[in-house]
């Protein structure tokens, strides 16, 4: 009899495991008892048997960057942060080992520099200076069941970057409680003295933030076409000079708030008559303006110019006193 009601105890745990929802607390205890009523020679009779067991604390983490894309950086660039979460996907409270390597990417790249692991302390995804430093072994993060933490790695990005360059962080989390091949078990290292049981995980996960460099640059040249009364190109009194100033971006990134200041040559007038023009077309305030914005100059507001925006070419004149 002792037996028949095992095997239902046995039988009930497997339904039970086929029909799990969400994870039993470590050191959670569950306990079974079966009864059962028969009669014998018209005497009723009456039996049970238990089963008791204390849950084992099941170890897993997981690692994940939480930037949607790419980090946009420049060249130059210091405590650039890229963005993960790190959360105790097991049953019981962990604390985790963090690290941090740079990972080598195919094509154009660049090395992250200088790299140091934060707590997103600030809860703004980006570094500030009230961001606390993590250091291994004195503040790793203690995790309760389902928990997350955010974190950051922050690094310095090289001068020689190029354009489109991508750079590569991986984050590590290991737990302290147990980790290693699926099902190791640590015995008692667990919450409240139960065992650790290894999960799927391995007690171990990592995640590879991107870092991309954008960049934009500007490529300039200057004519300067005189026409003398009467003909001619000679520089005498009266003569006028039609400057041309070509602008070219190049890159992947956009400048912002694009100005362009030319102050005109002593001893000349600028000609009103003329006016500014940009890309062949005249020019008025705010975007263009002889001795408003700066005395003296001519001033052209190009605001937002993206590296494939191609050549801005501005031209005025002004005449030899």
């Amino acid at each position: 009899m002792k037996k028949l009601i095992a095997s239902l105890l046995a039988l009930s745990g497997a339904w039970a495991m086929g029909s799990r929802a969400a994870d039993a607390p470590a050191g959670t205890v569950v306990s079974n008892t079966v009864n059962m009523t028969y009669v014998v020679g018209g005497i009723p009779l009456s039996d049970h048997a238990s089963a008791n067991f204390t849950v084992a604390q099941l170890v897993n983490v997981t690692v994940s960057w939480q930037n949607t894309s790419d980090v946009a950086v420049s060249a130059g660039a210091v405590q650039q942060a890229l963005l993960f979460k790190v959360t105790n996907t097991g049953n019981g409270s962990d604390s985790f080992r963090l690290a941090d390597t740079v990972v080598t990417p195919g094509g154009t790249s660049f090395t992250p520099a200088g790299c140091q692991i934060y707590f997103d302390t600030a809860g703004t995804g980006v570094f500030d200076p009230s961001d606390v430093l993590y250091t291994p072994g004195s503040n790793d993060p203690s995790l309760a069941q389902n928990a997350g933490v955010n974190m950051l790695v922050v690094c310095n990005v090289p001068n020689n970057a190029v354009d489109t360059a991508l750079g590569e962080m991986k984050l590590a989390a290991t737990s302290q409680t147990a980790s290693g091949p699926f099902g190791t078990v640590n015995n008692g290292a667990g919450v409240g003295g139960v065992d650790a049981v290894v999960g799927t995980t391995t007690g171990v996960s990592n995640s590879t933030g991107i870092y991309q460099v954008h960049q934009v640059a500007f490529a300039y040249t200057k004519t300067a076409v005189i026409t003398a009364p009467g003909g001619g190109h000679q520089p005498v009194s009266g003569a006028t000079i039609e400057y041309t100033l070509t602008v070219t971006p190049s890159g992947s990134a956009t400048a912002g708030n694009v100005v362009i200041t030319d102050p005109v040559p002593a001893n000349t007038s600028f000609v009103t008559g003329f006016g500014i023009l940009l890309n062949g077309s005249a020019v008025t305030p705010p975007t263009g303006d002889y001795n408003v914005t700066t005395p003296g100059a001519v001033t052209v507001k190009l605001g937002s110019l993206a590296g494939s925006a191609g050549a801005q070419v501005v031209q005025f004149q002004v005449q030899i006193n």
